[in-house]
């Protein structure tokens, strides 16, 4: 009798802790979809898209007011473009990633970087200018780049803006830049910002 009670008592006791068990898992289960859930819409809420290229060791974020060019059409622009973005509303406002081969790898001046860009500014536009200019970090490894804000009128006498992050790597230069009409600069400032601030190198 004792006998067939303990074995009742044993018996009790590992299905109280089976369910105990079984629903800590579920509850467990259970958070971690919440959380998922919670997670995806927090993505889908974001007002902008996230691009990693692995292949070319750049990831940055696009405004989603933004809408991807064609590949045809960059090419047309210009041939080192890996990236471009128009504003679905203007398409005089639009942010652009260039990236060429360095043929030596050496270390260069952030500098020698800000000139490098603005002297290419300069031999389209004679009377661009900078109007602000510092260095940031750009990439891995504590990667020093250049930060420009520049100014220049377009052949139809357009003022323009010309805001514009470079950073290099080893093996490859990168210029991330974004350019408008000055009169619209207000409306896509914030769109701009997101951009070059979150370019990275690697």
């Amino acid at each position: 009798m004792i006998r067939k009670k303990t074995i009742i008592t044993v018996a009790v006791f590992f299905c109280v802790l089976a369910a105990f068990v079984g629903g800590f898992y579920f509850l467990k289960s259970k958070s971690k979809l919440v959380e998922e859930a919670r997670n995806n819409q927090i993505q889908s809420e974001k007002n902008y898209f996230e691009i990693n290229d692995e292949s070319a060791g750049v990831s940055f974020k696009i405004s989603k007011k933004f809408e991807r060019m064609p590949a045809r059409e960059l090419q047309v622009k210009n041939a080192s473009f890996i990236y471009g973005f128009s504003a679905s509303d203007d398409k005089t406002a639009a942010c652009y990633i260039s990236q060429t081969q360095r043929e030596n790898s050496g270390v260069v001046k952030v500098a020698d970087l800000r000139d490098g860009v603005f002297e290419q500014i300069k031999k389209i536009y004679a009377d661009a200018k900078i109007d602000s200019a510092e260095v940031i970090d750009i990439g891995e490894n504590n990667n020093k780049g250049a930060e420009l804000k520049m100014s220049y009128t377009e052949a139809d006498k357009v003022p323009m803006l010309q805001w514009e992050t470079v950073g290099i790597t080893n093996k490859t230069a990168s210029f991330a830049f974004c350019s408008s009409p000055k009169a619209v600069i207000e409306l896509y400032e914030d769109d701009f910002n997101l951009f070059l601030d979150s370019v990275r190198i690697k």
